[in-house]
C-alpha cells in the first residue's frame, strides 16, 4: 500500500460541504476516529486539510482501494491498521471507503471488510487518543457504508 506524507496546506481547497464549519468546531483532539460522507467534488480533502490545520497535524494519505492491490486483501488490511495504529501526532486520511467495502464484497464475498474496521474502530480508539492520532475515513455514498459501521466513529459528517 502506498502512504503519501502530506502537509495540511497540501490538501486546500474549496469545501462544499453543509454545515462543515459548524461540524470542525466541534471536533476536537478526542475525537480518533472521523467519517466524512460527501458526493463527489465537495471538498472531502481539502475539509481532511482543516481538520488537521486546526489539530497542528501532518496527514499520512492512503486510498483504501489499494487493499485490492494485494494477493492477499485481509493481510494488507491488518497490515494498514497496524501502520495506523503506530503513527503519532497526525492525520490518517483513508480514502475511498465506501468503494472498499462494494469491492471487498464482491472479491472477497462477504462484508467482512466492514466487520473487520468495526471491531478495530472499537479496539484502536484508546491508543489512538493516546499518541495524538486521528484517522478519518472519506468516501462518496451514505449508502456505501453500513449504519452500523458509520455509528462506530467518534464523529461523522454525512452530506
Amino acid at each position: 500500500m502506498q502512504f503519501r506524507n502530506v502537509r495540511a496546506e497540501e490538501l486546500e481547497g474549496s469545501v462544499d460541504i453543509p454545515g462543515l464549519n459548524d461540524w470542525l468546531r466541534f471536533t476536537g483532539a478526542t475525537d480518533t476516529t472521523v467519517l466524512i460522507l460527501a458526493p463527489p467534488g465537495t471538498g472531502k480533502a481539502a475539509a481532511v486539510g482543516r481538520l488537521a490545520h486546526r489539530l497542528g497535524r501532518d496527514v499520512v494519505l492512503c486510498n483504501l482501494m489499494e487493499l485490492f492491490d494485494n494477493d492477499d486483501p485481509s493481510r494488507a488490511l491488518a497490515n494498514l491498521l497496524r501502520i495506523c495504529e503506530s503513527q503519532r501526532n497526525s492525520v490518517i486520511y483513508l480514502d475511498k471507503l465506501d468503494k472498499a467495502l462494494a469491492a471487498w464484497e464482491r472479491k472477497q464475498g462477504e462484508d467482512g471488510l466492514s466487520t473487520q474496521l468495526g471491531e478495530w474502530l472499537d479496539r484502536a480508539k484508546p491508543k489512538l487518543l493516546e499518541d495524538e492520532c486521528t484517522v478519518v475515513f472519506t468516501g462518496r455514498e451514505r449508502s456505501g457504508v453500513p449504519a452500523v459501521l458509520a455509528e462506530k466513529f467518534d464523529k461523522a459528517l454525512i452530506a
